[in-house]
């Protein structure tokens, strides 16, 4: 049985025949049609049936239970390099937790009284997150232990002043890890430790103001002020300790000399556990961003109060130091701290150094240059894309609300997350889910400007697609200006890295991106001038196929070049998003059009490093299609005028299984080519062999095989199949075990004969345990039709089984065979249609019709009927084309529909009924609820004029192997039905 129209309940299929049974009876005269018959019309380019994704929108804030975290592997401990002894020591078993921290603390102040084989023998890797581990690794030794990291230290009592005002040097040197500061500074809950830059001692400037306090002293002072107040009103917490300030430590350039050796410090950094025991900041010399940097590390300090000190345990320590957390950590605390100094200026414009406010975007180069790179990539200490990664708060803050950064932290110490974890959580309780705001977000930053309005009647729908920040547009664009990858190209601005492509009608090119997770690539495909359509402004319809992907988000967003006209970037025209099969249309597509498509991996990973180191490829293949164009013809009204029965070669087929000792009794599918000599060649799937007994009956041990040929010559049939005799087997052997080839429709080429295979597999033990696999053409030889002499691949990757039908070259008018298909389905299914240039399937460019033209790509079809059946037929009829089928909108129905087209391609219309078979259902002839009729189609080298010669099958699905058994007691159930129709 070739290819059953579903398993459905018994129900189903007796309600079925019991609609569809009666009579074989002539067709009624077809009904009026619904327009004038006349002309075809070319059909209007349909839109595409993609809808776009809903537009978020945050609800208020309320708190979610977090989703169950699965405990992850245990970090191993930190390596600081094979020079480091003593916290390797520790890590061993070898010191205690308080002589770790003792000797290294030591080694900083006094290396010589650390025991010689604890001291390092090489370059510390990282130094400065070696002090942040001493530091946090301290917080919970004995005092005594941490006091050389954590001491105490008082603001003055008084500042010092002289005549001419502040005397901050007069104070008591203070030493603290190494160096001896000469000079502190303090103002509100605030201290600076400093020196004043004289010959060779580094320091702070020595520029005063009138006061007589270093300029920079007072700006930095004056920062911190500014900045605590600000973050304090946004909701972040800074205990206030009058006894105990929070301290900038300016100066601190190296580890100190440890066993000889002294370790660089090249960046600002904040100690979790320093002066006072509390959060503390360490700036180097020769940084003298006096305004921005203080607001910077102030916020480091308070996204340390999210972290409860007196939880800190060693497994703690080993995940975010010496473990994937800390990068995965540091990447949120740089990208917010940015951002939150950015919010202190806009909250208090005040700029007491100029352009000092437009250092926190000084890094969006490093995240806008590589948007393929994993959204949460981090770079290293003082360096990297996390400083550019400010860009995500800010866009998360404008999609809801500025107190969402903040809730990231409440969720990183109330549930123990990473930012990524902490960001989904925090998403979830503005009703958002983080992952469907990665495309927004990748949008907004391609666009870099205020979203604009989308056409009525949802004109928010692009309110997501861009940042109501003004800096976007002007500081954020301008640090991209002249920049490699990133500098305008005349489609207007400088914007993200993206990849340019001029795109001409014609195009068919496929593309492969590599993207790490939560990353992104922009494609910009332009429009070429004079190229397309004519009859249209040089149009074509440009197709992207993203194919299907769970863990992909993909939108083309439309605009035109500067200078085009029309909606010009960074404005949006249109957006167009993936159809159910993962593809964009652009209808219309034309100069001075650019297509933007923007695709990103919506996978996340908690690690830094993981999603770093996961890379990824995605195919996108782009096509621009011509649109179609059918022929045009005056359409023939479709009237039935007879139908005549049981016509030959019904009675040949009867008499030769009734008759043959080895030969076909029975089978379908029953398509037909006629050879030069008068041959007919009839293609046949499911096969029953012979003999039959003497009663008529098959004996139980009948073989059955998947596939064969019926020569009939004259009046004389002759059956083609594998092996011997008395061991038949298919004549297209399988492939392989559990796999067998079905046979679609055959024709000439080149003098052979051509026939479509469509190969199936099994994939368990049940009885609709199977599926198709791929399809193959076969040549044969027309002097030995009993073995093919070659089997070639054919397109297979969208899963239809093409060979439902053929309209060979010599009859398509166009010089194009058509090559039929199915998208399959229990009901309604979908007529597909390829065509390849001349007669060989397998030698020749196959394209793939679509709604919008000719595509090269097989993915990219489209359906285009619906009610066909797997098998069916198109015919040339009188300067137009004749479409026959079993009509598939009910389930085993008996009706057989025809319809008419100008064009081989469609449309096709005038849905007319041919024919009922009268087989199917328990009313049918049989009165047999298992009886099934199907795949009806014209044989048209049997056909001529107006008089049509058809088939169909008919089958039962009882598939007992027993003398009760349909197959068994009645062979003549299982052969095809011959009828002929006139059409007037």
């Amino acid at each position: 049985m070739r290819r059953p129209l579903a398993l459905v309940s018994a129900a189903v299929v007796l309600a079925a025949a019991a609609l569809t049974g009666g009579a074989a009876q002539a067709a009624p005269p077809a009904p009026a049609t619904e327009r004038a018959v006349g002309t075809a019309r070319t059909p209007a380019t349909p839109e595409p049936e993609a809808t776009p994704p809903a537009v978020q929108r945050a609800k208020p804030f309320r708190a979610v239970p977090p989703p169950a975290r699965e405990p992850g592997a245990k970090a191993a401990p930190p390596d600081f390099g094979s020079g480091e002894k003593i916290l390797s020591a520790y890590h061993r078993g070898k010191l205690s937790r308080d002589d770790a921290v003792r000797h290294g603390l030591a080694a900083l102040r006094a290396p010589e009284t650390v025991p010689a084989h604890l001291r390092p023998t090489g370059a510390i890797r990282d130094p400065q997150r070696y002090l942040t581990y001493l530091s946090m690794l301290a917080a919970t030794a004995p005092p005594e232990v941490a006091r050389p990291i954590a001491p105490d230290i008082a603001a003055p009592t008084a500042t010092p002043t002289t005549a001419a005002g502040y005397d901050d040097c007069a104070a008591e040197p203070y030493e603290y890890l190494g160096v001896t500061y000469r000079c502190r500074a303090s103002a509100g809950e605030f201290l600076i430790l400093y020196n004043i830059a004289s010959g060779s001692q580094p320091g702070i400037p020595a520029d005063y103001n009138p006061n007589g306090r270093a300029k920079a002293v007072q700006h930095m002072l004056n920062s911190l002020s500014i900045a605590v107040a600000e973050y304090r009103e946004m909701g972040y917490p800074l205990p206030v300790r009058p006894d105990k300030p929070w301290v900038l430590v300016y100066g601190v350039d190296e580890l100190p000399v440890v066993g000889g050796l002294g370790f660089p410090i090249d960046a600002p950094f904040v100690l979790p556990f320093g002066l006072n025991q509390q959060a503390t900041m360490l700036v180097p010399n020769g940084q003298d961003d006096w305004d921005y940097l203080p607001r910077h590390e102030l916020f480091h300090v308070m996204q340390y109060q999210y972290w409860d000190r007196s939880d800190v345990s060693l497994d703690y320590l080993f995940n975010f130091v010496g473990g994937k957390e800390f990068g995965s950590m540091n990447w949120w605390m740089e990208a917010t701290a940015e951002w939150a100094t950015h919010q202190t200026y806009v909250r208090e414009p005040f700029y007491p150094i100029p352009n000092e406010e437009n250092l926190y975007a000084r890094n969006v180069y490093d995240v806008l240059s590589k948007p393929g790179a994993a959204l949460n990539s981090w770079g290293g200490l003082g360096g990297g894309p996390q400083y550019g990664a400010f860009l995500l708060p800010s866009y998360l803050t404008e999609q809801t609300d500025p107190n969402f950064v903040r809730r990231t932290w409440e969720s990183v110490r109330d549930h123990d997350h990473l930012p990524i974890e902490a960001i989904r959580h925090t998403a979830s309780g503005y009703g958002l889910n983080f992952t469907d705001m990665l495309l927004g977000y990748h949008i907004a930053n391609y666009r870099l400007t205020k979203a604009n309005a989308a056409p009525a009647p949802h004109p928010d729908a692009w309110r997501n697609y861009g940042y109501t920040d003004p800096d976007a547009a002007a500081l954020w664009r301008i640090n991209l200006s002249g920049e490699t990858g990133t500098s305008d190209d005349g489609l207007g601005s400088a914007r993200p890295a993206r990849k340019k492509h001029s795109t001409p009608a014609g195009t068919h090119v496929e593309y492969q991106d590599i993207l790490r997770k939560g990353g992104a690539v922009y494609h910009d495909f332009w429009a070429v001038k004079n190229s397309g359509d004519s009859s249209c402004g040089y149009c074509s319809t440009l197709l992207v196929d993203v194919t299907k992907d769970t863990n992909r988000s993909s939108a083309v967003v439309i605009w035109s070049r500067a200078g085009g006209g029309g909606t010009e970037y960074p404005s949006i025209q249109t957006v167009r998003y993936p159809d159910a099969g993962g593809l964009i249309t652009v209808p219309d597509f034309k100069y001075p059009m650019v297509a933007t498509l923007v695709s990103t991996w919506t996978e996340l990973d908690i690690h830094s490093s993981d999603a770093a180191d996961s890379p990824k490829t995605f195919s996108t293949y782009v096509e621009t299609t011509l649109p179609l164009k059918p022929r045009s013809c005056t359409l023939r009204p479709l009237s039935v005028q007879s139908v005549e029965i049981n016509v030959e070669p019904e009675g040949t087929f009867n008499r030769y299984a009734a008759s043959t000792p080895d030969g076909w009794t029975g089978g379908d599918s029953t398509y037909s080519v006629k050879l030069p000599d008068g041959r007919i060649v009839w293609l046949f799937s499911d096969t029953w062999m012979g003999p039959l007994n003497a009663d008529g009956t098959r004996p139980l041990s009948a073989p059955l095989v998947n596939n064969t040929f019926v020569v009939q010559n004259g009046g004389s049939l002759t059956t083609y199949h594998g092996g011997t005799a008395g061991s038949p087997q298919p004549l297209m052997p399988p492939s392989g075990p559990g796999k067998w080839y079905w046979v679609g429709d055959g024709h000439l080429s080149d003098g052979q004969l051509q026939v479509v295979y469509q190969e199936y597999e099994r994939f368990g033990s049940g009885a609709w345990d199977w599926r198709f696999n791929r399809n193959v053409v076969a040549n044969f030889a027309l002097s030995n039709l009993r073995e093919p002499v070659s089997v070639r691949e054919l397109p297979s990757a969208s899963g239809v089984a093409w060979g439902s039908a053929l309209l060979p070259a010599s009859r398509s008018m166009d010089g194009f065979t058509y090559i039929y298909g199915v998208d399959d389905s229990p009901i309604n299914k979908q007529m597909r249609i390829a065509r390849v240039y001349g007669d060989d399937l397998a030698d020749g460019t196959w394209q793939y019709h679509t709604p919008w033209g000719w595509t090269f790509r097989e993915q990219s079809s489209r359906n285009l009927l619906t009610g066909i059946a797997n098998e069916y037929s198109v015919t040339p009829w009188r300067n137009q084309f004749l479409l026959l089928s079993q009509d598939s909108t009910l389930a085993f129905s008996g009706q057989i529909n025809a319809w008419t087209s100008c064009s081989p391609f469609g449309p096709f219309t005038q849905k007319t009924p041919v024919y009922r078979m009268p087989e199917p259902g328990p009313y049918g002839s049989y009165w047999n609820p298992n009886v099934i009729s199907y795949n009806a189609h014209v044989h048209a080298s049997l056909s001529s004029g107006d008089t049509f010669l058809a088939s169909y099958n008919v089958n039962s699905m009882d598939t007992r192997i027993s003398p009760d058994g349909d197959h068994y007691r009645d062979p003549g159930i299982y052969r095809p039905r011959f009828f002929r129709f006139v059409l007037g």
